[in-house]
């Protein structure tokens, strides 16, 4: 028998039990589903995560100083151990590997800042724009009016769409305010206030209920919050950015800079950690689909071993016409490689249909909630719909495997004489 033959005679014996047939292959389908539904949510967002750090920049490395106490990331506890000082910043400049340099200063906690114009105050959370600090799914934010390309000169200010939400701004006076003078007051814990003048250069569309200003004017609240002439002499930059011209020349920018004993973050270095975290996660929801998978071979077994009872005198015919055990083997094989291949393509247009739908759940839910959620979370890549299709037909034979070689040994006479 060539392989066509035996192709078309697997076939044909599926098309006798068609309800037996569809109902074994429902356990497949089932699994599929489970399985390209969950995998397709840990691609999605996988996919998500690095599109919204090569936004935030794979070629940034940014600088901390080392705290006594080992503190980490944002916070930290106790003395520094080494201050990043303006020298550093002007030797990282001259570094060839480097194309920019943006030091920043944090706000000290707990101050208390109102923005007046007008007469009208109202209170402000002060930050700057450092994109490293918006988190994987934060997008760079855009200008509603004015520019957004101003933050590192000293007395100007850009105010946000969530600041101005706040102040019950309308547009024709956010058109009005853009290029006035503004106020920035500082309250200190011991009762002093000062004021700070700054122009109004643009509008941001961050949600977020603040202001941004340059470094520069940081420090200068900073110096005045903690009554002291010069910060950076004592305390230094609490961060600094280094953007290089590509991400291999980042790569060796921190290398370099560990070897000075700073706190080095790297968005490729995070990266890694990132898709290592998925790989794990990927890992266990296949396992989750692959159980439901599992009891569907339990039902393949089943089906074909039933097949076999059914069969045994065809087999029997088969055998004394010419057919090898390995022909019958194979028949079997292929009969049961079909039924995981039909439930693997309807359980892969089902987990299509149902990621679909999730998808614009998901932004329905997120647009109701005004939450920072991508558009899709759930992607069914090309290589996992082959992958899928590919898994169920594997096990669709794996478990014909057995019904099938109990199928060759039979005996052809005893098979014949079968009632």
């Amino acid at each position: 028998m060539t392989f066509r033959d035996k192709t078309l005679t697997a076939w044909s014996n599926l098309g006798r039990r068609k309800v037996r047939t569809a109902l074994t292959s429902v356990g497949v389908v089932v699994g599929i589903t489970t399985l390209v539904t969950l995998v397709s949510l840990a691609t999605g967002v996988r996919l998500q995560v690095q599109q919204q750090f090569a936004k935030i920049g794979l070629d940034r490395v940014v600088v901390r100083p080392p705290s006594a106490s080992g503190g980490f990331g944002l916070f930290d506890f106790g003395e520094r151990g080494k201050i990043i000082t303006p020298a550093d910043v002007k030797r990282w400049k001259s570094w060839p590997l480097v194309q920019e340099v943006i030091p920043e200063v944090d706000m000290p906690d707990g101050v208390q800042a109102r923005l007046i114009w007008k007469g009208e105050s109202t209170p402000v959370r002060i930050s700057g724009d450092n994109p490293m600090r918006r988190g994987p799914f934060g997008d760079p934010p855009k200008a509603l009016e004015g520019t957004l390309e101003v933050l590192q000169s000293p007395g100007k200010i850009v105010l946000s769409r969530g600041f101005l939400r706040h102040w019950k701004t309308k547009k024709k006076e956010r058109k009005i305010l853009l290029g006035q003078r503004v106020e920035v007051e500082i309250k200190a814990p011991r009762g002093q206030r000062q004021k700070y003048g700054f122009t109004v250069m643009g509008f941001s569309d961050s949600n977020a209920p603040r202001v941004q200003i340059s470094t520069a004017d940081r420090l200068a609240i900073k110096n005045w919050w903690y009554n002291e002439k010069d910060l950076l002499k004592t305390d230094g930059y609490d961060l600094v950015t280094l953007r290089a011209a590509d991400v291999s020349r980042a790569k060796l920018l921190v290398s370099k800079l560990r070897k000075e004993k700073l706190r080095v973050e790297s968005i490729d270095a995070i990266l890694d950690v990132a898709n290592r975290i998925f790989s794990v996660i990927t890992l266990m929801l296949s396992l989750v689909g692959g159980i439901a998978l599992l009891v569907a071979s339990i039902g393949i077994v089943n089906t074909m071993i039933m097949s076999i009872y059914e069969r045994t005198r065809e087999i029997g015919t088969l055998k004394a016409m010419g057919a090898s055990r390995a022909d019958i083997r194979w028949m079997f094989m292929i009969e049961a490689g079909l039924i995981g291949l039909l439930g693997g393509v309807v359980g892969l247009v089902l987990s299509w249909i149902l990621s679909y739908a999730l998808n614009h759940g998901a932004v329905w839910y997120a647009t109701q909630r005004k939450l920072p959620l991508p558009d899709t979370l759930f992607v069914i890549t090309p290589l996992l719909a082959l992958q899928a299709i590919g898994f169920a037909t594997l096990i669709g034979i794996v478990a014909g495997l057995y019904p099938a070689n109990r199928a060759a040994r039979l005996d052809p006479l005893a098979a014949l004489r079968h009632e």
